[in-house]
């Protein structure tokens, strides 16, 4: 018979299971984590781990990431996701506010256009009750009309408030709404953060920049195929990047990863194998395949540099 421990009470030995064994692997791998943090003499921060322990996990053999990545996934939220979907549904409820606005406004101008048909109407009944009747309909129409003038301007200020609201929301916004990674707004301040911490701790950082090349979507005809292919490729670079990577849109269908703790040479093995990635992955548009190819870019992140140095430099190393 067992126990919950695991022990065979008739032969007296203890089974060990797979998780585990595969937790056992997890603290000796943890502890050579906060080792490395140590000997490189880097703070042992909650990020700082998370990111050494993406680098060296790296570093270990195939089974070994297995084995940790099935612990790993019991853990995994999609929070990016989950943010950009929040953001996505708060962009749409603005725009279902606006278009409720203008039905408004349209309803106010057909009834104000309505007043004025009346008025021309009015000379042309002879005099009589049919005029009686008309003024006092025109009367009810005034006494209406005013009341409308009331909510219009009630919801002038209403919309004044909500523009307000919806230009400081685009201004704080991290997702870039079509590709669903982090826009330019927020890759500079996560650009400035990561400057202030090499500056103090003196560890390597640098970015990648990456794009579709030119040539590879030169025979896709729709602007839509195009974009879909280019959020396809982001989607699976995303999924291959580090928890600790931060990947965002610059514009012009140019992308930006924030490498942390990392140099040239790591920098140059994450293209490899993003490229490893690309290569063996096909993109069928029109029933025809279409061969992906990247360029890259690098630049360290400098403390000495401005931000906008910094990405200028990545941009032109593009090839």
């Amino acid at each position: 018979m067992k126990t919950k421990a695991g022990i065979d009470e008739n032969k007296k030995t203890i089974s060990i299971t797979k998780d585990d064994a595969a937790l056992k692997q997890m603290g000796l791998f943890s502890k050579q984590v906060i080792e490395k943090l140590i000997r490189d003499k880097v703070p042992t921060t909650p990020e700082n781990y998370a990111i050494y322990f993406e680098k060296l996990l790296e570093e270990k053999p195939l089974s070994q990431k297995k084995s940790i990545g099935a612990v790993l996934e019991a853990e995994e939220i999609h929070k990016h996701t989950y943010v950009a979907r929040i953001e996505h549904n708060v962009k749409d409820s603005f725009k279902q506010i606006k278009d409720i606005l203008d039905i408004v406004s349209t309803m106010y101008t057909k009834v104000n256009k309505l007043k004025i048909l009346t008025k021309n109407k009015k000379g042309e009944i002879l005099k009589g009750s049919g005029q009686v009747a008309l003024v006092a309909y025109e009367e009810n129409l005034d006494e209406i009309m005013g009341a409308l003038e009331k909510q219009q301007n009630t919801l002038k200020e209403r919309y004044t408030d909500i523009s307000k609201h919806i230009k400081s929301f685009y201004q704080e916004s991290v997702y870039d709404a079509k590709y669903d990674v982090y826009n330019k707004n927020y890759l500079l301040k996560l650009l400035d953060a990561e400057k202030t911490n090499v500056s103090h701790f003196h560890h390597e950082s640098t970015i990648l920049t990456f794009r579709i090349q030119e040539q590879s979507l030169q025979n896709v005809r729709l602007l839509r195929d195009k974009e879909l292919i280019t959020k396809t490729v982001v989607n699976m670079i995303l999924k291959r990047s580090r928890r600790s990577d931060s990947i965002a849109h610059l514009g012009t269908n140019i992308f930006v990863i924030i490498l942390k703790h990392t140099n040239h040479e790591q920098a140059q093995k994450m293209i490899e194998s993003i490229n490893n990635i690309i290569e063996y992955s096909n993109y069928i548009v029109d029933s025809e395949s279409i061969d992906i190819a990247l360029d890259f870019g690098i630049a360290r992140i400098a403390p000495n540099q401005t931000k906008e140095q910094i990405i200028t430099q990545a941009i032109e190393d593009l090839k």
